[in-house]
């Protein structure tokens, strides 16, 4: 149920996983650590692309008695950050954190 315009991140978030998973082809290696110079990539556990989560809010306006946690779609992995990206579909902002629950069913 996600707009158009982040169906490439469904797309990008597709190819970080199939590139990330074992392949019998490659005698149980990954496409990615098959690349010439490739490091051990930093691994996430893989999650439901478009699932309900909750980020963390980190602000320190945030008062004792505030929520402390933001709803969020779940639209991929960051490719410069270590952290998954959430989106907040009220505000359009997009958020790259760790510190991520999912409410994946």
């Amino acid at each position: 149920n996600l707009p158009k315009q982040y169906w490439g991140d469904a797309v990008l978030t597709s190819a970080y996983l199939i590139n990330r998973m074992p392949s019998r082809v490659l005698n149980g290696q990954t496409p990615h650590s098959m690349l010439p110079g490739s490091r051990q990539p930093f691994l996430l556990p893989p999650r439901v692309f478009g699932c309900v989560c909750f980020i963390h809010d980190h602000s320190p306006h945030v008062k004792k008695l505030d929520p402390r946690s933001i709803k969020v779609v779940f639209v991929g992995y960051s490719p410069t950050q270590k952290g998954y990206k959430c989106l907040n579909p009220t505000t359009g902002r997009v958020y790259v954190t760790k510190d991520v629950t999912f409410l994946e069913h």
